[in-house]
């Protein structure tokens, strides 16, 4: 490899901050929101985000580079990519925007997590992560716009879910720790017939009904709440399922959770989990590998990404068998276990 080739490469991994930045702060300006009304000038969407003309000019062009906006006879109109940032998309991917804040701040302080293999939530934000959520939980405001986070990645995760397996023969499917209920809300769409449980803490069951309302699915789907490690959890589901919840704890966790799972499943049902997937060997998807390192900084020691192997070895230690992976052009995949 030639220097300038060197250079440049390196430079575009050095410099990436600049595209989560930008990224994060047209969506919270609003300009997709704006630019969905139609085509503006630069001039035009300065006055009306209150940000200075030339400022508003330069965020354009690279958004335009980005891929997010268009050019257009009479100014700058969202592209097919950006038209999925406005609240008129099926599936709202403006929270994505929320990796601006404050996780950046907490990646600074990678090298400590790299040495004392621990989260940094007290040297980055000056609170602990159970004092974060506590607070999270009781703001209903901030509440819903982590929901939406979470949602901008079950909505199409679910979805890709329902038309890769066959949910005809089971009658009811519990989303464990389901958050706002994305997930389980796009299988029961497709799958007229499934009753549903999205089981969680009290204050995001309370979003999970406004979703379950907003569905359409209040008259085949509830919520119920449960502690996730404790358990036990709620009966009458035979199919469950957990969606980005094991990234988040090391092996003992994981371990209580997929018990808890298999102590809720009848004979014959079925856990479909919902995660990043590396290969054996470690490796995986850019995505999946930084995601790890992610879980390194925010999570608790032990949490993680795993490999299909990794996966396996823990499902079947909770009872599980003829485990399968499949895998998904998208940053989560698809881990089946099944109750004998």
């Amino acid at each position: 490899m030639k220097p300038l080739e060197a250079l440049n490469r390196l430079n575009e991994i050095a410099a990436s901050f600049m595209v989560t930045q930008t990224f994060s702060a047209a969506c919270n300006l609003g300009v997709f929101e704006e630019l969905s009304h139609g085509p503006t000038t630069a001039e035009g969407l300065a006055r009306k985000l209150c940000v200075h003309p030339d400022a508003c000019q330069r965020l354009l062009v690279a958004l335009k580079q980005l891929g997010l906006v268009d050019r257009a006879k009479d100014g700058y109109r969202n592209s097919e990519l950006g038209d999925f940032l406005t609240s008129k998309s099926p599936v709202p991917l403006e929270p994505l925007s929320m990796w601006g804040s404050p996780w950046p701040h907490m990646w600074e302080f990678l090298l400590d997590a790299l040495k004392e293999f621990s989260p940094r939530w007290q040297q980055a934000l000056g609170t602990t992560a159970e004092e974060t959520f506590a607070a999270l939980y009781e703001d209903p405001v901030r509440l819903r716009r982590f929901c939406q986070l979470m949602d901008a990645f079950s909505l199409p995760i679910g979805q890709r879910i329902a038309e890769c397996f066959d949910f005809t023969p089971y009658r009811c499917v519990m989303d464990v720790a389901g958050g706002a209920g994305g997930l389980a809300t796009q299988i029961g769409r497709k799958y007229s017939h499934l009753r549903g449980i999205i089981m969680d803490l009290p204050p995001v069951c309370r979003v999970a009904e406004e979703r379950i309302e907003a569905n359409g699915l209040s008259d085949r789907f509830t919520t119920q709440t449960a502690d996730l490690l404790a358990g036990p959890y709620p009966l009458g589901a035979d199919a469950i399922t957990l969606s980005w919840i094991l990234h988040d704890w090391g092996d003992e966790n994981c371990r209580k959770i997929l018990q808890n799972c298999f102590d809720a499943l009848p004979s014959k049902g079925v856990l479909l989990i919902s995660e990043s997937v590396l290969n054996n060997d470690l490796s995986g998807t850019q995505f999946g590998v930084l995601l790890s390192l992610h879980m390194l900084v925010v999570c608790e020691p032990g949490a993680k990404e795993r490999s299909e192997g990794e996966y396996k070895s823990l499902l079947e230690e909770a009872g599980f068998r003829d485990t399968e992976v499949i895998r998904f052009d998208a940053p989560r995949d698809l881990i089946i276990g099944r109750k004998p």
